[in-house]
């Protein structure tokens, strides 16, 4: 028996988060997608957008009680226009996301974010790797 999940999607209106929402919402096994996103989404069945300042996420919103989370923020250092905010979105961001994810009981299992966000999520423990290894 498969058990449908709550999936909390981070960053939909990106190329890559669009991805991930498109396969995401016709996924039978996905219950439900709480799409946290800067810009509002198109409506559709199973999709809860919630339309965030990133710079001020809310520690204890409903919408971190899900089941599985997917982080797919990302930006280039041009778009960023320095190191710093460049840094803030590819490693500070996932990794607050994460933590507040985490607290809230979602299971972080598969985590998609810069190579930096990355490593500092499973070094605070704040990723469980698939038991097949597979990331």
């Amino acid at each position: 028996m498969t058990v449908a999940v709550r999936l909390l999607l981070v960053g939909a209106t990106g190329a890559v988060g669009r991805a991930v929402l498109t396969l995401a919402l016709a996924d039978p096994r996905v219950a439900q997608v709480m799409a946290v996103t800067c810009r509002p989404l198109a409506a559709a069945t199973k999709l809860t957008n919630v339309v965030v300042d990133f710079d001020s996420l809310p520690a204890d919103a409903p919408w971190w009680k899900v089941d599985a989370v997917v982080c797919t923020l990302g930006t280039t250092r041009r778009a960023a226009r320095s190191n710093e905010k460049f840094a803030a979105v590819d490693r500070d961001l996932p990794l607050r996301i994460a933590r507040l994810a985490r607290a809230a009981g979602a299971l972080l299992e598969g985590v998609l974010a810069s190579a930096p966000a990355s490593r500092l999520i499973e070094s605070e423990g704040l990723h469980e790797p698939s038991s097949s290894g597979n990331r």
